[in-house]
């Protein structure tokens, strides 16, 4: 009888360990890359087909086997925007964004929370494709984050997590959540508290809220982006209660974060870091 763990995702080094169908896109005559099948499953109304995740030297590839066969999306790493790693209770995800083939593209794999280690090292070596290594002391660097322990322990820890040895920290801002009144006894989330920590090769964007928006208290999404894929930026100010809007312009699809009035100010002193780490001049839009 198959068991729960048959349907979960896993490191595979061999051609027997996957579905023939796979076979093809794999050169059997060299030593293989680092292989992670996930077989098909199903999350609530939301079916996945297998997938093939392979990490190489130069790029990661995500096969799909489909009804009409199977499907390759193959991203070098120089042409990845942004990579993201997800949870929500058990399910799980990566996601990479950027410009494939020429053309604006995204690729998500789903996964069940216990194998996330299998992904964590994807995600790891497509950083470590922009951060290089540098000499900075990842204890010095995470030092920095101690005051967020006292505003935000669970951000603090992630945040502090989320540094790679030899990357400098520049700042950080935080956003606490933003709730509205809903009906007569209830609250409306209208933004998910986040914290975004510059560095000095990548933004790191940690947040309550997931890609479809419904991610709750319950789930944490950690998106980091290199600094040469930020194009530009434009700063909507909030007034008052009506908040505003910090919009990324990458090489395919952009990031927008909203925040607070009281955040503002912070934020902008993280965009001008953010400037001086491109070295160049940024600007403020109004409404």
């Amino acid at each position: 009888m198959p068991s729960l763990t048959d349907a979960w995702a896993r490191q595979v080094t061999s051609r027997e360990e996957f579905p023939e169908p796979f076979w093809p896109f794999i050169d059997f005559d060299r030593p293989l890359p680092y292989l992670i099948y996930s077989p098909p499953d199903a999350w609530g109304n939301r079916k996945v087909n297998a997938r093939l995740t392979v990490l190489s030297e130069q790029g990661v590839t995500v096969l799909e086997n489909t009804p009409d066969g199977v499907r390759s999306s193959e991203w070098l790493f120089d042409e990845i925007d942004y990579v993201e790693q997800g949870a929500v209770h058990l399910y799980s995800w990566l996601r990479l964004s950027g410009v494939a083939g020429g053309w604006p593209a995204s690729v998500q794999v789903e996964y069940n929370a216990v194998v996330a280690p299998l992904f964590t090292r994807v995600v790891q070596a497509v950083r470590r494709s922009w951060t290089g290594t540098g000499n900075a002391s990842l204890a010095q660097e995470q030092a920095k984050l101690a005051g967020l322990a006292a505003v935000d322990y669970k951000f603090w820890s992630y945040a502090r997590d989320s540094l790679l040895p030899g990357e400098r920290m520049l700042g950080q801002v935080y956003q606490p959540e933003i709730d509205v009144p809903w009906l007569l006894f209830f609250q409306r989330r209208v933004v998910p508290a986040y914290v975004s920590v510059l560095t000095d090769k990548e933004l790191i964007c940690i947040s309550d809220d997931g890609s479809d928006g419904n991610t709750g208290r319950y789930g944490i999404v950690h998106r980091y982006v290199p600094l040469t894929k930020i194009k530009d930026w434009q700063l909507i100010p909030a007034i008052g209660e009506q908040t505003g809007i910090w919009r990324l312009q990458l090489t395919g699809e952009g990031i927008a974060l909203c925040f607070s009035a009281p955040v503002q100010d912070f934020l902008l002193e993280l965009a001008d870091l953010l400037e001086e780490a491109r070295g160049k001049k940024a600007s403020l839009s109004e409404h």
